[in-house]
């Protein structure tokens, strides 16, 4: 298999794993955010203002289980996989250790 068909194959995957987050969308859709159905948590925020995009440092944990990828090279998937998804420019990315709320930046927890 050469490099490029693996790298294909692991895109796919990754796709496949962000796909599975629900979408909901906040303050007028100007923040989307990712989260699996069911779960009050966050994974994935969106800034559409902004073109900023946050992720929770547990979810990439989480797929690194199954596919062992580099911080640069789970961001460039996810910058990739926003941008084509929901048409938005991403300007940078950012990794956030601790959950977070549209209410409360401090703990990642949303209220549905």
């Amino acid at each position: 298999m050469s490099k490029e068909q693996y790298y294909n194959k692991i895109k796919i995957f990754i796709y496949r794993k962000f796909e599975e987050l629900e979408v909901v969308e906040r303050d007028k859709g100007n923040y989307l955010y990712l989260r699996h159905k069911n779960d009050e948590f966050v994974q994935i925020m969106i800034d559409k203002k902004s073109s900023l995009v946050y992720y929770y440092t547990k979810f990439r944990d989480k797929i690194n289980k199954i596919v062992r990828l580099e911080q640069t090279d789970f961001e460039i998937l996810l910058k990739r996989w926003v941008e084509d998804t929901f048409k938005i420019k991403v300007i940078n990315i950012k990794m956030r250790f601790s959950r977070w709320s549209p209410m409360d930046e401090h703990n990642f927890k949303i209220k549905f």
